[in-house]
């Protein structure tokens, strides 16, 4: 039996972080009236790149909406563009534009998606851990090399959060099209 606590603590260590935890709470102590160039040197200091021509494309797709006054950006743009740089790995932007459509303007709105974020984070560590467990358990359940054991190891959990992920967006898309 291979030993892959170690493994797993490591992986957990990496992938587990709150994805703009820190960054989320910043958008509140900002004005809510930003030019597209604050958003940018915003972004930047996130460590995030977002250029004036990406957030300027956002705004003429539908995306995100235009700035108030054509010029000025709130901090609800702020949090849908951290939220776009989030799921555009895993997300189509017709996707993204149409949850972010359900946004309503306003600081409240801005607090409770932290929590939920926070939230989901959380819930999927504790999933991340037993997926990971489960495929501890099935790689040294077979009758195979060290090496072959964690290679094995690391493609069940790969495929299993691929299956994951593949089930979370058709669900998002069912709770999607009930909101039409």
């Amino acid at each position: 039996m291979v030993d892959l606590n170690n493994d797993l603590e490591e992986i957990l260590l990496k992938c587990l972080r709150a994805p703009h935890k820190e960054f989320l709470r910043d958008i509140l102590v900002y004005n809510d009236s930003l030019t597209i160039s604050q958003v940018v040197k915003y972004f930047e200091r996130q460590g995030v790149m977002f250029t004036k021509p990406m957030i300027q494309y956002y705004v003429r797709e539908g995306i995100i909406p235009p700035p108030e006054g054509r010029r000025r950006y709130s901090r609800l743009h702020l949090l849908m563009l951290a939220i776009l740089e989030q799921v555009k790995s895993v997300c189509n932007l017709e996707d993204i534009a149409a949850a972010l459509s359900g946004l309503p303007p306003g600081d409240s709105l801005i607090k409770q998606f932290r929590s939920l974020a926070e939230y989901a984070v959380e819930a999927w560590r504790v999933t991340l851990e037993r997926v990971m467990r489960k495929a501890s358990e099935a790689a040294n359940s077979m009758e195979l090399d060290e090496e072959q054991t964690r290679r094995l190891f690391v493609s069940l959990v790969i495929l299993a959060i691929m299956t994951q992920s593949a089930a979370a967006k058709q669900t998002a898309l069912i709770i999607g099209e009930g909101s039409d």
